[in-house]
């Protein structure tokens, strides 16, 4: 069976939905995606803590116009800047929005350092610039700031380590800490460092009897364990098939339905185990989730126990199965398509496994399905009928 490995990105849909640092995303398609905070604060010449007074200010410098943020400074996390009145550039269509009032931790970078300010006057009338990140803001709340701040500042704390080994152990021990604390906010923060491209704190063997119970435990936002299997397999540190089969057997309840979505990019004997007795079961969504991920192509495993869940009588596990076994794409789900058509009860399953069925066989080059006449073929491919 063919495999396909999702971005991290969308892996960690499900825990973003609940990501209260960030504000909604400003940048354009082209843009980078948005950093870690690990990242931002290497790159942060100065880290401020502020309650923002001001928003929408401006400054002219020649005929440009810059956006300006006027705040109080409430902490220092790193660099010079003193406690009191701070006013920092916003610019770039990846900056974020602040309001009157946020109580915001900003990553700032000296002007003469942003090349596209360099050349202006601006350095000399406004020394910082806020380092702008896909539009996140990182709002400082009642429940998660005193987590992100103490994150912050042991970064910051890590450039302080002179030895390389010394700082990527240090590095290594603190992304296992923040992911082990189920803050959304620092397990996206953290996944990110660890996805391709951001390997700064690269997990290792010997990291594994630390992460192997969050992966299991019900108590870790689903999509935290989601994406550390699905990184874990990308880094050859685990036998993919055994953790995503383990991943389902640990998990129970409304993350069930997203584990199964998860496995569908991993499918393997193990999986269909686990999945094809969920097609009987009580719960009709976990039984179209479980149909849905058993449509891999060459899935020939799952065709028995897909064509048995379409005598269940509900439309949205009848819709799976048939996309389903079109995604399969084999002879034998053709002909399960095929068999559907000519004779399932319901008259609006027969013309969508007809349809789909055709389909099948004009991809494969057949001329016409062998069960289905070009009666039947015609009644199929014509719209529907309109139900008044």
């Amino acid at each position: 069976m063919a495999r396909r490995i999702p971005s991290l990105v969308a892996l960690l849909i499900a825990v973003v939905g609940g990501l209260t640092a960030s504000a909604a995303p400003v940048a354009g398609a082209s843009s980078p995606p948005p950093a870690s905070l690990r990242k931002l604060t290497l790159d942060a010449d100065a880290i401020v803590r502020i309650r923002v007074l001001a928003s929408n200010a401006t400054i002219d410098v020649g005929t440009i116009t810059y956006p300006l943020v006027h705040g109080e400074v409430l902490a220092t996390l790193k660099g010079p800047i003193a406690p009191g009145p701070l006013a920092f550039a916003n610019v770039g269509a990846d900056a974020a929005h602040y309001v009157s009032g946020d109580d915001a931790l900003v990553f700032l970078q000296r002007s003469e350092r942003v090349a596209a300010l360099a050349a202006t006057t601006l350095p000399a009338r406004l020394p910082w610039v806020g380092i702008p990140n896909a539009g996140e803001k990182v709002v400082v709340s009642d429940r998660s700031g005193p987590a992100i701040l103490d994150a912050v500042h042991r970064y910051a704390a890590l450039d302080g380590l002179r030895d390389p080994e010394a700082r990527g152990d240090a590095l290594r021990a603190l992304s296992l800490q923040l992911l082990r604390s189920g803050e959304p906010v620092l397990v996206v923060s953290v996944l990110r460092d660890l996805s391709p491209g951001g390997d700064a704190g690269a997990l290792t063997l010997a990291d594994l009897p630390a992460l192997v119970p969050i992966i299991e435990s019900p108590d870790f936002p689903i999509g935290t364990r989601i994406a550390l299997v699905a990184e874990l397999e990308r880094r050859g540190l685990v036998f993919g098939p055994a953790r995503w089969v383990r991943l389902l057997r640990t998990t129970q309840g409304s993350d069930l339905i997203a584990a199964i979505r998860a496995v569908r990019e991993h499918p393997s004997a193990g999986v269909n185990a686990q999945l094809i007795p969920l097609l009987a079961g009580r719960d009709l969504d976990v039984a179209a989730a479980a149909a849905t991920a058993l449509g891999a192509p060459g899935n020939v495993e799952a065709i028995r126990a897909l064509a048995a869940s379409l005598a269940r009588p509900d439309v949205a596990l009848q819709d799976a199965t048939l996309a389903s076994l079109a995604r399969i794409g084999t002879q034998s789900a053709r002909q399960t398509l095929e068999l559907a058509a000519a004779r399932h009860p319901d008259p609006r399953v027969r013309r969508q496994a007809a349809i789909e069925a055709i389909i099948l066989a004009r991809r494969h080059g057949t001329t016409m399905a062998p069960m289905l006449g070009p009666a039947s073929a015609a009644e199929a491919l014509a719209p529907a009928p309109v139900t008044r």
